[in-house]
């Protein structure tokens, strides 16, 4: 049952650092401007994929349960530049079978970096690079940690955003993400994704979204290990439907339903997500 937890929880941490970007990513967020999202996460799944995409059912009892939050925090350091920082904070329940269930909680890893506006096209079309690092805020001893793989790393993200073309879907948007993550150990891993969104509004202030999301992670340890995140090869698909609402002018609100469909030595899972967007 620990292999399960090990992918869903790579799974999870995943979803709870790339969603607040999926919404802002791309948009220069404006010179001494601030942007402060929190967010919530939810995921549950019983099921998991196998190395060939098998669906193989988990055992009577078993499972596992996150409850996610994460802090988005932006700075406009210039109309170009601006500074990015989450940070997440994670609470597990790794169920292993009737009355045997394993909690964890604590912050998670820190990703943080600079986003810089390449070019704009007449500032209705963005494209953007991030490069980030990542430091992990919990302890690691002897390579075993419930909250991370433990080791520093950094991602470099390439992100394309803006209006779409009036031929396409009139007052319709889109963001594009193209992102390389590594983590500095002896097995990684490598960790690559891209990331594709098209919302649409439907009313003055409200708009729904569709995310389409590829991820995959290589390392050079495809072998079982009892360590909860020893096992670190795996890939998903997760499609994300996503409703919003603009309240006022600095203050926003976006909820998120998602499904994994198929991945490889992932969880078969479902969740929600909540986060309230704030223009300082």
């Amino acid at each position: 049952m620990k292999k399960i937890s090990v992918f869903t929880y790579c799974l999870v941490l995943l979803i709870v650092l790339l969603f607040p970007f999926k919404t802002f990513a791309g948009w220069p967020i404006g010179k001494y401007r601030d942007l402060v999202i929190p967010s919530f996460s939810y995921y549950n799944q019983t099921d998991h994929f196998d190395n060939n995409g098998n669906i193989i059912k988990g055992a009577p009892g078993t499972g596992f349960t996150s409850f996610s939050t994460n802090l988005y925090i932006g700075y406009g350091i210039s109309r170009r530049l601006d500074f990015i920082a989450t940070v997440p904070y994670l609470y597990t329940m790794n169920r292993l079978g009737p009355g045997n269930t394993l909690t964890n909680q604590g912050a998670g890893d820190l990703v943080a970096g600079l986003s810089y506006n390449l070019v704009n096209f007449n500032y209705v079309r963005f494209l953007s690079v991030q490069v980030s690092g990542i430091v992990p805020l919990y302890a690691n001893t002897n390579g075993n940690s419930a909250l991370g793989f433990g080791d520093y790393g950094s991602e470099v993200k390439l992100m394309f955003c803006g209006n779409l073309p009036a031929s396409i879907l009139d007052k319709g948007y889109f963001n594009a993400e193209l992102s390389y993550r590594r983590y500095y150990s002896s097995q990684g891993p490598d960790q690559v994704s891209f990331l594709g969104t098209i919302g649409y509004p439907v009313t003055k202030h409200s708009q729904v979204s569709l995310d389409l999301l590829f991820f995959r992670s290589y390392s050079s340890d495809k072998v079982y290990n009892p360590n909860f995140f020893a096992e670190r090869d795996f890939a998903f698909f997760k499609p994300s439907l996503n409703f919003g609402h603009t309240f006022t002018r600095r203050f926003s609100m976006f909820f998120g339903g998602f499904y994994v469909p198929f991945g490889l030595n992932t969880g078969v899972g479902y969740g929600g997500s909540v986060l309230a967007v704030f223009k300082l």
